[in-house]
């Protein structure tokens, strides 16, 4: 059981950037967070408590007691340039192109510069990157910027594991065909993470603002809506003022309990009670969140919204409906320990430790529900978990 008094967001935050519009987005939208930490900090405001942890056996201490050196790294990955590519830049340097129509020439300073920008998708330097980083962040000087090289989905989750982010923000792009054969940047993200991931989209149909003004919480009764609970504590003092509770179950009937064969025509009273008992159920998960999140009268708006259906539309839908800025899940770190069924047969028999070597499935890391709302949500996406529930 996670401890709702621990903190699942923390400092430093990560911000994966490469210039597009969906990343500027994430940069303003940790903005409020990065500022709620720093005030944290100078004793602005009133850090949350922490209980003590119980004696494990000299384990480490929670990430989110230890004393950081930055609040916020921004880092972008430029792709790696092939040798081909380093041969025709090198062999147009030594000499310079004509410009057609004109008996002037080029330098092969500047043809190698248009090159390299005329290439769609190219990140930023490092000179726009810090320009870019201080116009969201002017007074804070605790801030890293770096630029890597090699494959964006790699470099990230490296940098993140190395500083123990409590928080990667990173903008989708979506669409095309290269994402459904090949998967987004994004997506890997929210899959290998080992911490919270904050996704956002930029489009012209989008209408949210970049603030945490209203938020939907999607609740259950799994150990990841815990770390969401705990998440949405910790982002009120950051500005949200109304917080929508959404509890979504599939439908429920005679047929779903008896199969059609056994109860070919389900009476209405029998389909009824069924439906009673299921929005009882939900509506006693729904309070129990309410009591979780500890917000005194007047603080917040809270309203409760119970729903049946197939969870991802109907989250897409509803934060559509109400114009929501931002929606907040939890994911649960035990689906990391799946296992595929021709793992036994992949092992070698003689090999006496075969079965502590097996690699899970990482795919089953992120729920369909999960899944489906980084894709098509019309707002930024909260993806929570807890370093205490798995802290590698």
């Amino acid at each position: 059981m996670l401890n709702t008094d621990s903190r699942v967001l923390f400092p430093p935050l990560l911000l994966a950037t490469d210039g597009s519009p969906s990343a500027r987005l994430a940069q303003k939208m940790i903005r409020p967070l990065v500022h709620l930490f720093q005030a944290e900090e100078e004793g602005k405001l009133l850090k949350p408590e922490i209980k003590p942890e119980e004696d494990s056996g000299g384990e480490a201490s929670s990430p989110t007691s230890r004393v950081v050196s930055i609040l916020l790294m921004v880092l972008t990955v430029q792709p790696k340039v092939a040798k081909r590519m380093q041969r025709s830049v090198k062999k147009a340097a030594s000499n310079s192109t004509p410009v057609k129509d004109k008996t002037e020439t080029v330098p092969a300073t500047e043809v190698s510069e248009e090159f390299s920008h005329s290439t769609s998708g190219l990140p930023p330097s490092l000179e726009e990157l810090t320009a870019s980083v201080q116009e969201d962040f002017p007074s804070l000087s605790r801030i890293s910027v770096e630029v890597r090289q090699g494959r964006p989905t790699t470099e990230i989750l490296n940098c993140a594991r190395s500083i123990q982010a409590g928080l990667i923000a990173v903008g989708h792009r979506g669409g095309g065909v290269r994402e459904l054969l090949l998967g987004s940047v994004s997506t890997a993200i929210a899959r290998y993470a080992p911490c919270s991931v904050l996704i956002t989209r930029s489009s012209r149909q989008s209408t949210h603002s970049p603030d945490l003004n209203h938020v939907l919480l999607v609740v259950d009764e799994s150990v990841g809506t815990q770390a969401a609970i705990v998440a949405t504590r910790q982002l009120i003092p950051a500005g949200i003022q109304t917080i929508t509770l959404l509890h979504i179950q599939s439908p429920l009937n005679a047929n779903y309990l008896l199969g059609s064969f056994f109860s070919p025509t389900p009476g209405w009273q029998l389909s009824q009670s069924l439906q009673n008992v299921q929005k009882e159920q939900g509506m006693q998960v729904l309070q129990r969140a309410i009591a979780a999140l500890h917000c005194e009268d007047g603080q917040v708006t809270i309203t409760p919204r119970f729903q049946t259906g197939d969870a991802g539309p109907l989250i897409c839908q509803i934060a559509q409906e109400l114009q929501v800025n931002l929606i907040i899940l939890g994911n649960d770190f035990s689906r990391r320990t799946l296992l595929s069924p021709l793992q036994g047969r992949r092992s070698h028999p003689t090999t006496p430790d075969a079965e502590s070597t097996a690699r899970p499935i990482r795919n089953t890391r992120l729920s369909i529900t999960d899944d489906y709302v980084i894709h098509y949500a019309p707002c930024p996406v909260l993806l929570c978990r807890s370093t205490q529930i798995n802290p590698g």
